[in-house]
């Protein structure tokens, strides 16, 4: 396969300075001669001005351009967006929270067959001083799972859009949807509706980094969200979801409301330890279970999922 000449590169964004990203991403495109590219970066209108100001930077660069969003949209259709922008064939979507860690990133896409192809991610950061984190914590406990051979054995469902290449054409034809507006999951169904339409997802190994942790408070509302959504699209989800699959279980051995009754017994004292120095990741995961359990019972008269 010839390499591949023309490249978007397209970063979402939100309350997130990404100019270091933007700047090594170009410096990466320009030393490849003969490759026309563009970067576009789409702010899902941040709240943060002095955010907004530091990323204006990015206008002033090479081939590059910084969209300000005056209403919040959502993770899927604000990289609908991006895609709709673009001016090229080939799409690099990169997260603006990933770190960029390998100096050939761009040159091993462009050589990479298939389409949608995924680089997958590492996590770095200093153990000892993020000992008290418990999203690294989570994501570093969990990287192992996440390696080109174990993503290879479930190509659809290990998938993220924090960093994939995929065609405009095919992007546009099979665009995220849109009704997920709240953290997690639309990359999920996106890979689900790919395999149901016979489109493979290629696996390479080519990094980005999960290398900037918010902190423990803010990780848990993302939970919370990607929770509520999990909850939501349920149906759409079997089958994709370990959670989902555990809660189901449960079900069907009339026991949800067992463990639904231990949550809430002791669900402050959970929560304490999450938001301490000494978060615990199998305290993390009975909570996830028992705030499932929650949403589901609160948010019906029977349990949907």
């Amino acid at each position: 396969m010839q390499q591949k000449k023309e490249l978007s590169i397209l970063i979402p964004t939100y309350n997130d300075v990404c100019t270091d990203s933007v700047n090594t991403l170009m410096q990466q495109a320009e030393s490849i001669g003969d490759l026309r590219f563009e970067i576009i970066v789409a702010d899902d209108a941040s709240t943060d001005e002095n955010v907004v100001e530091a990323n204006r930077a990015i206008d002033r660069m090479t081939n590059c351009r910084y969209i300000r969003r005056e209403n919040n949209v959502g993770r899927a259709a604000i990289r609908n967006f991006l895609a709709q922008e673009a001016r090229y064939e080939w799409l690099l979507f990169v997260d603006s929270g990933m770190g960029i860690v390998r100096s050939d990133f761009i040159f091993n896409y462009l050589q990479a067959e298939g389409n949608p192809i995924y680089g997958g991610y590492v996590v770095e950061g200093d153990a000892e001083n993020l000992r008290g984190n418990l999203r690294f914590r989570y994501e570093k406990a969990n990287e192992p799972n996440h390696t080109l051979e174990q993503r290879l054995k479930q190509p659809e469902q290990d998938f993220h859009t924090s960093n994939f290449l995929v065609s405009r054409s095919l992007f546009l034809q099979h665009p995220l949807d849109e009704r997920f507006r709240r953290y997690g999951y639309e990359d999920v169904l996106w890979g689900k509706r790919l395999k149901e339409d016979g489109i493979a997802i290629s696996h390479i190994d080519n990094p980005v980094a999960f290398d900037r942790f918010e902190t423990n408070e803010a990780f848990l509302h993302k939970t919370e969200e990607s929770l509520s959504t999990l909850h939501l699209f349920s149906e759409e989800l079997k089958g994709y979801s370990r959670l989902l699959t555990m809660a189901r279980r449960l079900k069907t051995l009339h026991l949800s409301d067992a463990v639904l009754y231990i949550y809430k017994m002791y669900k402050q004292k959970w929560l304490q330890n999450l938001l301490s120095n000494e978060p615990s990741l199998t305290l993390f995961k009975f909570y996830k279970l028992g705030r499932f359990l929650e949403i589901g019972r609160s948010t019906s008269n029977s349990d949907t999922y």
